[in-house]
């Protein structure tokens, strides 16, 4: 699964700011052979791409030299398909707030929120888009080794509230199932699935990140579902245009 996410934003002091962006999907799902008997079927690989939901955000952010703190508040327009699991078709809303306090190289944080929507993270983009009230948490910190080299860990849990709707991004609506559905897998089995308690996940990332300069930042990283039973690995390019502007326009 592939998503390309570019956003502009803009500070209008080192306190708040605001962004806008569109993400892009794509996700290749490899053809299956299956035997039953004497009887063989292959189900052909299967390619869904597509734009997400469009979102704005609003950024506050409070530095302190005891414990800093950000927040953002994005809402986010039905713009994705939800026949292949890109949106809900309707509005969505995340309230996300980060605490973290610097101890010489290390940084240790804590992150939680409330959405009516499970959302991606850097390193973790989930097989489903869901709706439903969710408050979504986040403990960990990270390591700075070099400069240019930091690692990082954490863990995280998805705590739903009433009924949930999950969008599957591997299920197209009138496809076959791609999975056996275990440990709550639902978005395996079908394109869309209603019930109570069906985002509640926990489970924890590790991250190594290089910032060769100013502008770039790779990042690979490996997370466990432990409610879901799933191991994803996970790339990260990023590039930040309006520095490398900014310090061209000052040569």
């Amino acid at each position: 699964m592939l998503k390309i996410d570019s956003n502009v934003g803009w500070d209008f002091n080192k306190h708040f700011g605001m962004f806008v962006g569109v993400p892009v999907y794509f996700s290749r799902l490899s053809s299956t052979t299956t035997t039953t008997g004497t009887t063989t079927t292959t189900t052909p690989g299967v390619i869904h791409e597509g734009i997400g939901n469009a979102y704005l955000g609003l950024a506050l952010r409070a530095p302190n030299s005891t414990l800093d703190y950000a927040s953002a508040r994005t809402v986010g327009a039905p713009t994705g398909g939800t026949k292949k699991g890109l949106s809900t078709g309707r509005a969505t809303f995340d309230w996300d707030n980060r605490f973290e306090h610097s101890f010489s190289r290390f940084t240790p944080f804590f992150d939680g929120g409330l959405s009516n929507t499970v959302p991606d993270s850097r390193l973790l983009i989930r097989s489903f888009t869901s709706l439903g009230l969710v408050t979504h948490l986040e403990e960990g910190g990270g390591l700075e080794l070099t400069p240019h080299v930091s690692v990082n860990g954490s863990a995280f849990e998805i705590v739903p509230f009433g009924n949930q709707k999950v969008f599957s991004k591997l299920v197209a609506a009138g496809q076959a199932a791609k999975g056996s559905g275990k440990n709550g897998r639902v978005f395996e089995t079908a394109a869309e699935t209603s019930g109570s308690g069906l985002t509640r996940e926990n489970g924890f990332l590790t991250s190594i990140a290089l910032e060769p300069n100013a502008y770039w930042t790779l990042e690979a990283g490996y997370a466990r579902s432990m409610t879901f039973a799933l191991n994803s690995f996970a790339f990260d390019l990023r590039l930040n245009v309006g520095k490398m502007l900014h310090s061209r326009k000052g040569l």
